[in-house]
C-alpha cells in the first residue's frame, strides 16, 4: 500500500502528508466518515510512513519498517477493535482471550494486512472493552520497543462504552511522548466531546461510483459491466463492494425482474413465491434485491429518455419492452415506492411488513396502467 493506494480522499491525504512536511504532528487525529471509504488505510499508510526509513511523506514500502507495518506486525503499531469480553482478569488487569477468539482475531488481522479496507467483525464482538483501553494506557506508558514513535489505531472507535471512554480520555488528557493515537470511526456522534477535543478531526468523503468502479477493474480485475453494477450497489462503501463480489448478483437480478413481472400481471402466488426467499433470509440480501430492483427500474428511466448508458445493458430487450408498456409518471411512482421499502428496511421495519407495502403499491400502480405491451411473457430477464 501507499497514498496512491487510497481511493480518493484526496483531501484527507494532503492533510497528513502537510503535516508530515510541517512537522507538526498531533498526539491525537479522529478520522471519521461513511463505512468503508478507508479510515483504516488512511491510518495504516500514516502509521507507515511514520515509521518508514525515509523520513519523507511517502513509505517506500521496502524497508524494514514499511513491511512490518504492511503486514501488521510492527511493534510500534498497535490496532485496537471490538472483542468479546474476557474471560477473566490476570493480575495485571488484562483480559484472557479465549482460544476460538484468539484464533479469529489473527486470521482477521491477516486479512486486513492484505486488504486495508477489510473491516473486522468478531463474532460476539459488539463493544471496545476496557481491558483494550487499558491495555493502550499501559504499552503506551513503555518504551518502544524498535526506534521510533508508538502508534495506537482505535478502529470503529465509536464502540468504546462509557468505561472505555473514561479509561480513554485519562490517556488523551496526559498523552505521553512519541505516541500518536489515531481513532477511525463513521458514527463521531458518538465519541464524547471531551475525546473530539483533543484529537484533530480529519473528515473523510463518500467514495463515488466512479471511483468503486475504477477500483475494482484495476485492483480485483472485475469485468467492467460487473464493476459498475456492485460500484452503484456499494453506496460508497468499498468494503462493501469488496463483499459484494462474492454473492450472485445474477440470480439477484433475475428474482428482481420476476417478482416485478408477477406484479405487473397481478399473480399473488408468484409473488409471494418471490417474496418467500427473501423473507427467510437476511436484511442485507434484501437490501441488495431492493437496490438491484432500483437500479433496473431507474435504467428503465433512462432507456424512456433516450439514454443508451445503462448498467443492465443486457437487458436491453425486456427494459424496452417496459418502457413500452409503462409511461414516465409511472416509472417514477415505482422508483419512489422501492425508495420508501428500502427506507423502512433501513428502519428495522419487520421485514414482512416491508415487502407488503412493496408489492401492493407497485402492482397498484402498474395494473392501473396497462398498454399490452408483452414485457409480462418474457420467459427469462
Amino acid at each position: 500500500m501507499s497514498w496512491n493506494d487510497i481511493i480518493g480522499q484526496a483531501r484527507a491525504k494532503k492533510y497528513l502528508q502537510r503535516a508530515i512536511t510541517e512537522q507538526r504532528i498531533a498526539h491525537a487525529y479522529v478520522l471519521w466518515g461513511p463505512r468503508g471509504v478507508g479510515k483504516d488505510a488512511l491510518a495504516i499508510e500514516f502509521a507507515r510512513t511514520l515509521l518508514c526509513r525515509t523520513r519523507t511523506t511517502e513509505s517506500c514500502g521496502v524497508c524494514p519498517d514499511c513491511r512490518k507495518v504492511s503486514a501488521l506486525q510492527h511493534p510500534n503499531v498497535k490496532i485496537i477493535f471490538a472483542l468479546p469480553a474476557g474471560e477473566k482478569e490476570n493480575n495485571s488487569g488484562e483480559e484472557k482471550m479465549k482460544t476460538d477468539v484468539r484464533s479469529e482475531v489473527r486470521e482477521q488481522m491477516e486479512r486486513k494486512a492484505a486488504n486495508n479496507y477489510f473491516h473486522f467483525s468478531i463474532p460476539r464482538a459488539s463493544v471496545i472493552t476496557i481491558g483494550s483501553v487499558r491495555e493502550i494506557r499501559r504499552e503506551s506508558s513503555m518504551t518502544a520497543f524498535e526506534a521510533g514513535r508508538k502508534i495506537f489505531i482505535v478502529s470503529d472507535a465509536e464502540l468504546m462504552n462509557d468505561a472505555s471512554q473514561n479509561a480513554f480520555l485519562k490517556v488523551l488528557e496526559e498523552p505521553p511522548a512519541d505516541t500518536i493515537f489515531l481513532l477511525t470511526t463513521s458514527r463521531k456522534e458518538l465519541l464524547r466531546p471531551t475525546i473530539l477535543s483533543r484529537c484533530q478531526s480529519i473528515r473523510c468523503d463518500i467514495l463515488s461510483d466512479e471511483e468503486i468502479d475504477t477500483a475494482l477493474k484495476e485492483r480485483e480485475h472485475v469485468e467492467p459491466r460487473q464493476a459498475r453494477l456492485v460500484a452503484q450497489l456499494a453506496n460508497g462503501d468499498y468494503s462493501r463492494a469488496s463483499e459484494l463480489l462474492g454473492e450472485d448478483l445474477v440470480h439477484l437480478r433475475e428474482s428482481a425482474v420476476n417478482f416485478l413481472r408477477a406484479v405487473a400481471v397481478g399473480k399473488p402466488v408468484q409473488v409471494f413465491e418471490e417474496m418467500d426467499f427473501f423473507l427467510e433470509s437476511d436484511r442485507k440480501l434484501s437490501e441488495q434485491f431492493l437496490q438491484i430492483l432500483l437500479l433496473w427500474l431507474r435504467d428503465a428511466m433512462l432507456m424512456q429518455e433516450g439514454k443508451k448508458r445503462v448498467i443492465n445493458a443486457d437487458q436491453a430487450d425486456s427494459l424496452e419492452k417496459f418502457v413500452q408498456r409503462y409511461g414516465k409518471t409511472e416509472l417514477s411512482a415505482t422508483l419512489a415506492v422501492v425508495e420508501r421499502a428500502l427506507d423502512l428496511l433501513r428502519k428495522n421495519v419487520y421485514l414482512q411488513l416491508v415487502f407488503v407495502s412493496l408489492a401492493i403499491p407497485l402492482q397498484r400502480i402498474l395494473l392501473s396502467a396497462d398498454t399490452g405491451a408483452d414485457f409480462q411473457h418474457e420467459k427469462k430477464p
